[in-house]
């Protein structure tokens, strides 16, 4: 059975997406690299988070980018959340039988309004009034959220609360681990914050 090594979060908020994800990627007892790359923006106001393998994680985001692209072409404006998060879950749906190894979270803001999807690796797709996490720490990520997340939770304690979440999965599970990597998507577009700026959160 294939693990989906590290652990992705995202959380909605009244004024925007909380994404976060560590940076370890792992092969059973092997630390196979410090800075996998698990946070990505596909438009300016969308981005995911994405656990799994690297190779499948990084083919499948370069075709919701491309595609993203291609909409905004003929068409002349920018796909929504919902239409780019349908999109890739028929793509995986597409590729039931032999399946990317993903478990994605994709979030934006349209019209002011956050949106937060969860993708399974055959194309499952739930809409989540409040977060979504994946991966190998999932369980205590949970955890974290559960106990902490209030309804019209604020972007800025949304932004500690995930970075808090994933600090706390690196802290109990084995293949999630090195840096935490926190990003923001408000009506201003979508912004990975430095590390400076996670340290604060994680104080």
């Amino acid at each position: 059975m294939y693990a989906f090594t590290g652990t992705v979060v995202g959380i909605r908020c009244k004024d925007g997406i909380a994404l976060a994800s560590d940076s370890r990627g792992a092969y059973r007892y092997l630390v196979v690299s410090k800075s996998v790359r698990k946070i990505f923006q596909l438009e300016k106001q969308i981005g995911s988070a994405i656990s799994g393998s690297s190779g499948d994680i990084q083919s499948f985001v370069n075709t919701l980018k491309a595609e993203a692209n291609l909409y905004r072409l003929n068409h002349g404006r920018s796909i929504t959340t919902k239409g780019l998060t349908q999109l890739a879950s028929n793509i995986l749906h597409g590729r039931r039988f032999f399946p990317y190894l993903v478990a994605a979270v994709v979030a934006g803001v349209d019209d002011d309004k956050p949106y937060l999807f969860f993708l399974d690796p055959v194309g499952g797709k739930l809409e989540e009034e409040k977060f979504a996490s994946a991966g190998t720490g999932e369980t205590i990520a949970y955890g974290v959220l559960e106990q902490n997340y209030r309804d019209d939770m604020k972007l800025s304690d949304g932004l500690k609360l995930a970075a808090q979440s994933i600090k706390t999965a690196i802290e109990r599970d084995a293949a999630t681990g090195e840096k935490i990597v926190v990003a923001l998507i408000d009506d201003k577009g979508y912004r990975e914050l430095s590390e400076g700026e996670v340290e604060k959160l994680i104080k």
